[in-house]
C-alpha cells in the first residue's frame, strides 16, 4: 500500500496552506463576489489542477477559512485567559478586548465574513449562526459560573447570554459597515463597564482602563496572529 512520506505530506501541507493565505488576502482586496479561483491560483502561482486537487470549489475554500479563523478567535480568548492569576472583571475585560483586537487585526475579511458573503449565501449564513450559538453557549456556560459563585447578579443566564452576545455582534457589524477609519478597539472600554455594570460584577474604571491597554500591549507585542 502506498504510504506519503512526511517530506511529501508537509509540501502537500505547504501548498494548501498557501492557497488558504493568498485567497484570504485576495478576498479582503477584492470582495468574496469579485474573487475567482482564477485570481486566487495566480496570485499564489499555483495551477488550477493544484487548487481542485485541495478544494471543490471557491465556496468550500471560504467555508474552511471561516472555520480557522473562527478557531484563532478562540485561540487567542484562551490565551489571554486566566482564571488563576485574574479576576472575574479584568478576565472579562481582557476576553472582550482581544476579541476586539483580532476583529480590528482582520477587518475586511471580517467584513466578507460576517457582512457580504454571509448576507447572500444561505450556507455561510448557517456557519455564521452557529458561530453566534457556540458563543452564546461559551458566555451562558461563563454567566452560570458567575450566577453560581455570587460574584455577579444574574438571574437569568440564558438571557444574558443572548444579549451580550447580540450586542457584542452588533457592535462589530456596524463598524463594519461604518465608511470612518474608526478603530474597534475604542469601544473596548464602554462596551466592559456596560456589561460589568449589567451582570452587577465589582470593577474600579481606572482598571478597567488599565486590563484593556495591558492586553492590547501583548497582543500586540505577540507572535502574528
Amino acid at each position: 500500500m502506498y504510504k506519503t512520506s512526511k517530506e511529501t505530506q508537509e509540501r502537500k501541507d505547504a501548498k494548501r496552506q498557501l492557497i488558504m493565505n493568498t485567497a484570504a488576502r485576495v478576498f479582503s482586496q477584492k470582495g468574496y463576489h469579485n474573487t475567482s479561483v482564477k485570481d486566487i491560483v495566480e496570485e499564489a502561482s499555483v495551477s488550477i489542477g493544484s487548487f481542485y486537487f485541495y478544494f471543490k470549489s471557491k465556496e468550500e475554500l471560504f467555508e474552511e477559512l471561516f472555520v480557522t479563523i473562527s478557531a484563532t478567535f478562540q485561540e487567542v480568548e484562551d490565551r489571554v485567559l486566566d482564571t488563576g492569576r485574574f479576576s472575574l472583571a479584568q478576565n472579562f475585560t481582557r476576553v472582550i478586548a482581544a476579541t476586539l483586537w483580532m476583529y480590528e487585526q482582520h477587518r475586511e475579511l471580517a467584513k466578507i465574513m460576517l457582512v457580504e458573503a454571509a448576507g447572500v449565501n444561505p450556507a455561510f449564513q448557517k456557519m455564521r449562526m452557529e458561530s453566534i450559538k457556540v458563543s452564546s453557549g461559551a458566555m451562558e456556560r461563563w454567566f452560570t459560573r458567575f450566577a453560581a459563585s455570587g460574584s455577579a447578579n444574574i438571574p437569568d443566564v440564558k438571557a444574558a447570554a443572548l444579549i451580550y452576545v447580540g450586542s457584542f455582534y452588533y457592535l462589530i457589524q456596524d463598524w463594519l459597515e461604518s465608511e470612518q477609519e474608526l478603530k474597534l478597539t475604542d469601544s473596548g472600554y464602554a462596551l466592559c463597564i456596560y456589561s460589568l455594570q449589567a451582570l452587577g460584577i465589582t470593577f474600579k474604571e481606572e482598571d478597567i482602563r488599565r486590563y484593556i491597554a495591558e492586553v492590547l500591549e501583548e497582543l500586540s507585542q505577540g507572535d502574528e496572529i
